[in-house]
């Protein structure tokens, strides 16, 4: 019950974190509604070319619509403890039966849990009505044989990398995530600056000290795109990839079937990275209990 009510709590304080994939959602179906394809040649497709476009189109704006809700997520970690302590209101919530454990804990579960889930589950019915829009209007430019460009079989196949991609990436940045919070419970002011300055420095003192780059080569590495989903796919997918106009567009069929999921959540830094989360949490808990609110 108590969990329940903090999750409330950071949704109606921090309304950006729904707002977002929903305002998101409307503008790529309106988008679709209207916007017409340029085809660079007047050859029309065949049917398999021409759901292959819909759906890079599709997953497109999904991942769009995610990356701008990675942004939101995290202003909203670095603010989320500060906030608190600027305006007062950790007074109100201390003076509560709410523990500081609780009060993280669902603040870090809201950030890398339901909002990433809530942002799946838009993106997901958004990419349907997308798709449900292009055929609809004929193909939206796209000059295809005759045949139907909607393939729920591939919508739904796009949906599950998605989703594999969502949680990978939840995990993977889940100790940047954990930084950031405890950030924000250390922090007086400035907490970008302060966020972004130790680890700049970690780099310099390396880089001038040891002559080496070992700190900012682990950095770019977990900043890299999400967990390495696409690691250990390069293997024989070419009988899943379509040719058009010498481009070469892999089905999400093919992804599919050689994703390895242990390779992507049972290694060691994705494992290391969780360790590194939980001391981090730890060290943010701590830091609420015993930072006042001046």
């Amino acid at each position: 019950m108590i969990y329940r009510i903090l999750v409330r709590r950071e949704f109606w304080e921090h309304r950006a974190l729904w707002i977002t994939p929903l305002a998101m959602a409307v503008l790529w179906i309106a988008t679709s509604a209207f916007f017409r394809i340029q085809m660079g040649n007047t050859i029309p497709l065949t049917g398999e070319q021409g759901r292959a476009i819909v759906n890079v189109i599709g997953w497109g704006m999904s991942v769009a619509t995610l990356l701008v809700v990675g942004v939101v997520v995290t202003f909203y970690l670095l603010d989320t403890l500060y906030a608190e302590r600027r305006d007062r209101s950790i007074l109100f919530w201390k003076s509560l039966p709410v523990s500081d454990a609780a009060t993280v804990i669902s603040k870090f579960a809201v950030a890398m849990v339901i909002v990433p889930l809530l942002a799946f589950l838009v993106v997901a019915f958004t990419d349907l009505v997308v798709r449900a829009l292009i055929a609809v209007r004929g193909g939206a430019g796209i000059s295809v044989e005759q045949t139907s460009l909607w393939d729920g079989r591939m919508w739904w196949q796009a949906q599950v990398l998605l989703f594999i991609g969502v949680v990978a990436s939840a995990l993977w940045y889940a100790p940047l995530a954990a930084y950031l919070l405890v950030m924000s419970a250390w922090a007086r002011r400035n907490v970008m600056l302060w966020a972004v300055l130790p680890p700049l420095v970690l780099v310099m003192v390396e880089r001038i000290a040891l002559r080496t780059t070992h700190v900012w080569e682990f950095l770019t590495d977990r900043l890299s795109p999400a967990v390495p989903i696409m690691r250990g796919i390069e293997a024989q997918i070419a009988d899943g990839t379509v040719t058009i106009d010498r481009n070469e567009v892999i089905l999400p069929g093919a992804l599919l079937g050689n994703v390895d999921l242990g390779a992507i959540f049972f290694n060691a830094p994705m494992l290391l990275g969780l360790v590194a989360t939980a001391v981090l949490v730890f060290g943010a808990i701590r830091l609420r209990r015993f930072r006042d609110e001046t």
